[in-house]
């Protein structure tokens, strides 16, 4: 309430508090002003853009992606923005932007790295660890990595593309629990789409039936007992195993060639 009244010559005296409020509200205002122009100012401009990380993806591309330029001031962009830019490449798995000191952004980024590859007409996809396709070859030169085949594959995969995030889990559970040495012993790993199961190929053509991820431990297990036993086949110079059957409980079903 405005309280205000009036002095014997007829005149309005107002309390000095309402005064002292304007002269606050305004030195606020002013302080406010100072710093955004100062924040705003050419002392904040940036000079220097970092890219860290980057391999196969160029330090030019990286920042034309992320929209950032020298000049541009520091705290003059969405960094969130500008990293989900950046992660559009098929290439560039995420993103992350800092800034550091008054005139330096650094965009440090970590790109996909060949986790698996999937025979594609007569290419190769080069898959991550979460199934996306960013790279395609036309022959492999990677040792000890994951070869996945399919029932069914897309007829068109673009880069940046899932190709199959569940083949690619549960054929990452196997791979991780199998020791280094049987792991080199895999030819292929073939899923079937129509009930989510897989197959094991040996580089010596054994097929094992291996099923979905129930009784993992066991199953890797048996694995590495039927490496022994086509080993020992081939030293004595009996028949080779055709398959093996390991998707139930139990002893496991065997069938030699011959």
């Amino acid at each position: 309430m405005d309280v205000s009244f009036k002095g014997l010559k007829g005149k309005t005296v107002r309390p000095k508090r309402s005064v002292n409020k304007f002269r606050v509200a305004l030195l606020f205002f002013i302080l406010l002003l100072s710093v955004y122009l100062f924040l705003h100012s050419s002392i904040f401009n940036v000079s220097q853009i970092e890219v860290i990380g980057n391999n196969k993806v160029s330090k030019e591309e990286v920042i034309a992606l992320s929209g950032l330029s020298p000049g541009i001031n520091i705290f003059g962009f969405n960094e969130t923005a500008c990293s989900q830019a950046i992660e559009v490449h098929p290439m560039i798995k995420n993103a992350e932007i800092e800034r550091k000191l008054i005139k330096t952004i650094a965009i440090k980024i970590n790109e996909r790295q060949i986790w698996a590859l999937i025979p594609y007409s007569d290419l190769f996809l080069c898959i991550d660890d979460t199934g996306i396709c960013f790279d395609k070859l036309n022959h492999t030169t990677v040792d000890n990595i994951p070869i996945i085949t399919m029932d069914k594959i897309p007829e068109f995969v673009n880069l940046g593309q899932a190709v199959n995030t569940q083949a690619t889990e549960m054929v990452k559970q196997v791979w991780k629990a199998l020791p280094a040495d049987e792991q080199k012993i895999i030819s292929e790993f073939h899923y079937s789409n129509q009930d989510n199961t897989l197959k094991i190929y040996t580089i010596k053509g054994t097929e094992i039936r291996f099923g979905n991820l129930d009784r993992l431990e066991e199953k890797v297990k048996t694995f590495a007992q039927v490496i022994q036993i086509e080993n020992e086949m081939e030293q004595n110079g009996s028949d080779a195993l055709e398959y093996v059957d390991i998707r139930f409980k139990g002893e496991p079903v065997v069938k030699t060639r011959g």
